[in-house]
Formats: structure tokens, sequence, C-alpha cells
């Protein structure tokens, strides 16, 4: 008699340490936050990676150092506009002797004091169609840093979104072993009941114990995750890691009502996908760099005007012994032999011109496969999601009725265990479809530029 007080000691015992355990997994739950969360939605990452994205940020400034081609292209074609002021002191004029019959003379030569300035301009006409066509080079090369920055923009967003919802994911998964905990302990107490009355064996008793205290490692594990999910996520945006984040999760459209057929998907990614553009420019870039390199066979020419004023004096004036000039004209200049260096850069620059083409047909195929990928991988992720959400149904009332099978004496632990694991794997299932399907949508978005659903607010950075 004395053994089984004992035992049934040693099970309270053991129940109220199962009890505190789940209380302290309550109490450090990843939900809960002791100072203020930043609330977080989808939109909310969007706009943040955007604003502090470091790789986002320094495509931006590719566009102001373009502009500043621009700008340096555009000068070669303006004026060239420039004056110059000299002064100069003889310390000692220079002197010569000059004889005359037996007398030498010892004449000097010079001022004191020397002053003059000059204003010059030269306007560039015509150099072989160099200076244009760098101009127009250079636009280019704006708005191929223009798309560039566009590319890493949906490459940003589409990082944010996944760090995201795999922060959702990993909540998820947590979601569904604590709950997994509460079932597993129910049928403990259930079993434990039945054990002290004499109508299970300790077998099933300690069975069920087994399976709760399974849990518990796992559930250690799934906190963690989560901790480090948000970590990764808070490192992306820009928040110290000591931050405390609230993800708040929006429902999804999961309907596909919006989505556009295959075939218009890809010719839209073909025609507005900032790499596709890119690549565009790119060609076409190269293909003026041709002209540019030729302009070397032709002659260059160029209109100038100076005027000069020069004046000396042996007194610090300006009133006296001073003369102006005067001259215009128009230069030209021929290269005749340079060694073959022209030749030299027009074959390079029709090389560079041959690989751009096939980099741009190289990129316009893989937008066509990433587009067709990510099509593809909806669809599943959408059928995936639909059947679990009717697994999930399934698994809760199996669970249900072997609970009262068991309950009632009817049916056995064992239906219970595996009604139970056949649940938790079906809600893990769920959080991961979901997830696959929310990362395929964004994928989705990526290769299309399109927003399927059109729900999303506007993240766009001016």
């Amino acid at each position: 008699m004395n053994g089984r007080q004992n035992e049934k000691t040693t099970l309270s015992a053991k129940k109220l340490s199962s009890l505190l355990f789940f209380s302290l997994l309550i109490s450090m739950s990843p939900s809960v936050s002791t100072g203020a969360e930043i609330a977080l939605t989808v939109n909310d990452i969007r706009q943040r990676a955007l604003e502090f994205n470091r790789g986002y940020l320094s495509a931006r400034e590719d566009i102001s150092l373009a502009q500043s081609e621009v700008t340096k292209a555009r000068s070669g074609a303006l004026p060239q506009v420039n004056l110059s002021v000299d002064y100069s002191r003889n310390l000692k004029i220079p002197s010569q002797f000059v004889q005359f019959g037996d007398e030498i003379e010892e004449m000097k030569f010079g001022f004191k004091n020397n002053f003059s300035y000059g204003l010059s301009v030269q306007q560039p006409l015509w150099h072989g169609g160099k200076v244009f066509t760098a101009y127009k080079i250079a636009k280019d090369y704006r708005r191929y840093a223009v798309n560039g920055a566009e590319a890493v923009k949906a490459s940003v967003v589409y990082n944010a979104e996944i760090l995201f919802y795999a922060t959702i994911l990993e909540s998820a998964r947590w979601e569904v072993y604590k709950k997994a905990f509460e079932a597993n302990s129910h049928n403990f107490d259930v079993a434990e009941k039945k054990f002290n009355q004499g109508m299970a064996s300790k077998y099933e008793y300690l069975r069920a114990q087994v399976e709760r205290d399974n849990l518990k490692p796992l559930l250690i594990k799934a906190e963690s995750d989560v901790n480090l999910a948000k970590k990764r996520l808070k490192s992306y945006l820009g928040y110290d890691l000591n931050d405390e984040i609230a993800i708040i999760e929006e429902k999804d459209d999961t309907s596909l009502t919006g989505l556009l057929p295959l075939v218009e998907l890809v010719a839209k990614a073909v025609k507005e996908r900032p790499e596709m553009i890119q690549a565009e420019y790119l060609t076409r870039i190269s293909q003026r760099a041709i002209r540019v390199a030729k302009g070397g066979f032709y002659p260059s020419f160029d209109a100038f005007m100076q005027y000069g004023w020069q004046g000396v004096s042996d007194d610090f004036t300006l009133k006296e012994n001073n003369s102006r000039s005067w001259t215009t004209g128009v230069t030209m200049s021929l290269p005749i032999f340079n060694g073959g260096l022209t030749f030299g850069e027009v074959s390079a620059s029709k090389a560079q011109y041959n690989q751009a083409k096939l980099a741009e047909r190289q990129v316009r195929d893989d937008i066509r496969l990433e587009v067709e990928a990510a099509y593809d991988a909806l669809f599943q992720a959408k059928k995936s999601l639909d059947i679990q959400g009717v697994t999930i149904a399934q698994a809760e009332e199996g669970l249900r009725i072997a609970n009262l099978r068991y309950e009632s004496g009817v049916g056995t632990q064992l239906e219970v265990l595996s009604a139970q694991a056949a649940l938790t794997d079906a809600r893990t299932a769920l959080a991961e479809a979901l997830f696959m399907f929310r990362q395929a949508k964004a994928g989705l978005k990526k290769a299309t530029t399109i927003d399927i659903n059109n729900t999303e607010k506007d993240y766009e950075q001016e």
C-alpha cells in the first residue's frame, strides 16, 4: 500500500513538474514582450527594407554617378571658355651693348612691370561624331543605372518578404508544438487517472508520459528558431537585435483570381523586367561605342577666338604702354597614322557589342524560365495549401473521436497517440504549405513585376 502511495506521490510530482515547464514556455513565448514592441506588417517591412538596405542605397548612388557622366559628356559639345591673367616683375632688366663708332652704349630692353590677360573661346564643331554619340551613351547609361536600382529594389523587397514569412512559419511551428504538448498533456492526465483507478497499465501511463516529454526539446528548439528568425529579419531591416518586434500576420488571398495566363506573364516580364531593360541598354551602348571608336578615322574641326591685352611700365600703372589683340579661326586635325590604335578600338567595340547581344538573349531566356518556374511553383503551392486545409479538419475530428473513445474505455491509447501525431503533422504541413504559397507568390511578383491580386500597398520609394 505504501509503494502504491509513493508511486502516486511521484506521479503528482512529475505532473507538477510538467505544468511548471509548460508555464515557463508560455511565459517565454516569442509573442510576449516586457518592452515596447515594434509592430510590423508585410508592407512595413517592404518600406523599411528600401529605406535602410545598404545594397539598394548604394544602387541609388549609382544613378547619381551616371548623371555626372551625362554632365561630363554634355560638356564636350559646349564651348570651352578660359581666362588667363599674368603679372611679372623684372627685378633686373637685361641689357645689351651696342657699339656706335668708338663708343659702346649699354641699352636696357624691357620694363620693370609686365601685365597681361587673355580670354579664349574654343567651340568643338565636329569630332567624327564622337561628342554627341558619347552624350547619348551617357544618357543610356543613366537609364541603365536606374533600372539597375529597380532590379536591386525588387530583390531587396523579395528577401524582406521571405524573411518575414519565415518568421511567421517558425512562429506557426512553435504554436503547433505547443498545441501538441497541450494535447499530449491531456492524454497523460487521462492515462494517469485511468492508471490510478486501475483501468490502465503502467505501460500506457509511461507511454503517455514519454510522448509528452518528447515534445519538450522540440518546444525549446522551436522557440529558439523563432527568436533566430526574428533576429535575421531585424538585421536585414536595420533594427537593433535587442529591439522587440511583433509580427502582424494578415490574411492571404489564395484564390489567384487576378492571375494572368502564363503567356501574358512571360510577355510582360520580358518587356518590363529591369534586368531585361538593362540588357537592352547595354546592347545599345555597345553599338554606339563602335561609332565612337570609328570617329578616330575622321578629322576634327574646332572654332576658336582669342582676345589678349598686354601692358608694360616701370611705374605700377596700367594706363600706358598697352596693346590689344583679337584672333579667330578654325582648326582641323586629321589623324594620319597612330600605329593601328583606332583599328584595335573598333575591333574591340564590335566584339563587346556581339557579347552584349548574346547576353541580352540569355537574359530574355532566363526571365522566361524564371517566370515559368515561379508560375508552376505557385500552382503547386496552391494545390498543397488546399489539400492541407482539408486534412487539418479531418485530423482534428479524428483526434476528437479518438479521445472520446479512449476516455470512455472503448478505444486504445495507441489510437489517441496516432491521431495526435497525425494532427501535429497536418498542422506543420499546413504552416509549411502557406509559407511555400507566400514564397511562390512573392517569387512570381519578382519575376513578372506584377502584383497578382493587386492588394498590396504601394511601397515605391521616390
